[in-house]
């Protein structure tokens, strides 16, 4: 098959289009100058630099592709919620311009990637796919704005669609501004990692390698056809106080969590999400999705893989 990944430099985009490739598929990637720049990308990957909002330069990455793997986006809560303009900008025209190239060139499918953002504070937990969605960030309504776009592009025109909501997805050439990474990096440089009130905040991180599986599951799965799919890891639940011990306690020093109240902080309390627990019951039934990494298994691998800089923001791709 010939499928274009839009931000395929990223840290998902990356273990995509690596496995892709190594199951014999034709693989484009298209992503900004500075981001693909930044990374090594495997011999056999097509490149393409651009933006989603240059429709001359979707058409030239997407000409000749079947399938369509949309990662491309304005990210980050805190970074998005200051760009607010830019967020909405991006991620909303961006989607209209691949869905509108999509449809031109003849795509069969699109697979979305939308976020659990869009849930918020839930009452219930498990989140399941049909949890009322709550969105308390720019960045989560982006993702429902691009659900919604492609419902409207299915009836519209045929264009088959797959969503995915992505559960604290973290691996080693993530960027920097995530949880998992400044925990990890503040650690490398004997610094204590920072969390915010009690540290009470309760997560399920997903190891980049298994989200990809995810996402390669429901790109090709006649049974995900239109549907939306939690992609996470729901086997190891952990508050941000645990995770900052556990980071540290695997890097062998010696340092204890340094905790900033809300007030302290450019943190909002109202904002702040304190339960993200998955179902991924659908994954394992449609896909038969299985998570496979545990959490300490993906912290040491990160703890080993990341750039020794004292600029935390670099990172090496592997």
């Amino acid at each position: 098959m010939k499928i274009l990944i839009t931000g395929g430099a990223g840290s998902i985009g990356l273990v995509v289009a690596s496995s892709l490739l190594d199951e014999g598929h034709d693989v484009t990637i298209f992503d900004l100058a500075e981001q693909i720049e930044r990374v090594k990308i495997p011999n056999g990957i097509k490149v393409f630099k651009g933006s989603i909002l240059d429709t001359v330069a979707i058409h030239h990455a997407l000409q000749g592709n079947e399938y369509v793997v949309h990662l491309a986006a304005r990210l980050g809560v805190k970074r998005t919620e200051v760009e607010r303009l830019a967020c909405l900008h991006i991620n909303i025209n961006g989607m209209v311009n691949i869905l509108e190239t999509s449809v031109k060139e003849g795509v069969k499918k699109v697979l979305f990637s939308s976020s659990s953002e869009v849930y918020g504070e839930q009452a219930k937990m498990p989140i399941t796919e049909t949890s009322p969605v709550n969105p308390i960030s720019v960045y989560a309504v982006t993702k429902l704005v691009g659900e919604e776009y492609l419902r409207a592009y299915k009836k519209q025109y045929g264009l088959d669609y797959t969503i995915i909501r992505f559960f604290n997805v973290y691996g080693p050439a993530q960027v920097g501004q995530f949880v998992m990474k400044k925990f990890i990096a503040a650690a490398k440089q004997e610094q204590p990692p920072t969390i915010y009130g009690e540290g009470d905040q309760i997560r399920c991180f997903c190891h980049v390698k298994d989200a990809s599986a995810g996402v390669i599951k429901a790109l090709f799965s006649p049974q995900a056809s239109e549907e939306v799919i939690n992609i996470g890891n729901d086997l190891e639940q952990v508050s941000m106080l645990a995770l900052a011990e556990k980071v540290i306690s695997l890097s062998g020093k010696d340092l204890r969590p340094k905790k900033i109240s809300f007030a302290e902080s450019d943190r909002e309390v109202e904002r702040e999400i304190f339960h993200r627990i998955p179902s991924i019951k659908k994954a394992r039934s449609l896909l038969g999705y299985s998570p496979k990494i545990s959490l300490d298994e993906g912290i040491d691998e990160l703890l080993k893989n990341m750039d020794d800089s004292s600029d935390w923001l670099d990172y090496k791709a592997t």
